[in-house]
């Protein structure tokens, strides 16, 4: 991911979006988001805003864009594949008492769940994929898809943004 990070700068604004939003999409693929992290990719986003090469406002833009498609994609691969997400090797290694408190946390408070765990990595990906399976009907999360994707971009460009502000003012 650093590599990407260091693409960002190097590379013209329009095609840094385009990296952004793929990178952001690509972490809400099931499996493959454990293994693409965000964050370094959004505080450099961020800093780079400040320096002038990205917009503030563009950057959370995107970003929380991508993060709103990904996570319907998210809920409609839970939908389609359904329980047999569930019962994939990996899955059958979590216990059913685990998969009971997940569904019944979805059915109670999936919104909310959603919400909160924008912020946490790994959860972020499975969040959306468990409201599916669940049956879960996406207009009951796509509010709280929009604003936890607003708030998280806005937290990790905006940490970004701020640490490039306070090391122009330390050195």
């Amino acid at each position: 991911m650093n590599g990407l990070a260091n693409l960002l700068g190097h590379i013209s604004p329009a095609a840094a979006y385009t990296v952004l939003a793929t990178a952001i999409i690509g972490e809400s693929i099931l499996l493959v988001g454990a293994f693409i992290p965000t964050l370094v990719l959004m505080l450099t986003a961020g800093a780079l805003a400040r320096t002038g090469s990205l917009h503030l406002l563009g950057v959370i833009a995107v970003a929380a864009g991508a993060v709103m498609v990904g996570d319907a994609l998210g809920h409609r691969t839970g939908r389609l594949l359904g329980k047999r997400l569930r019962t994939a090797k990996l899955a059958r290694r979590i216990p059913a008492t685990a998969w009971q408190r997940a569904e019944a946390l979805m059915n109670k408070r999936a919104g909310q769940t959603l919400l909160i765990f924008r912020f946490v990595p790994v959860m972020r990906t499975l969040a959306p994929h468990m409201a599916g399976i669940t049956g879960l009907p996406y207009r009951h999360i796509a509010p709280y898809s929009a604003l936890g994707s607003v708030a998280w971009a806005s937290v990790e460009s905006g940490t970004g943004y701020t640490a490039a502000f306070s090391l122009q003012h330390i050195t």
